[in-house]
């Protein structure tokens, strides 16, 4: 997808990027460092998480 479909990024305490995609009604939540993943659920609110636990790197 490209820089248009980003809904929301937050930045993990190693330095990665949790990004949410999407457009019209299909949205994925994914981390660039560890490369976690998902399409279901608050993609938000499991992007914020995320980024508060994850400690990997940027790729």
């Amino acid at each position: 997808m490209s820089k248009n479909d980003i809904a929301v990024q937050y930045r993990t305490a190693g330095g990665a990027i949790v990004t949410v995609y999407g457009r019209h009604f299909e949205y994925r939540a994914e981390c660039g460092g560890c490369r976690e993943w998902t399409l279901s659920g608050d993609l938000k609110r499991w992007a914020h998480r995320h980024a508060t636990r994850c400690l990997a790197l940027p790729r």
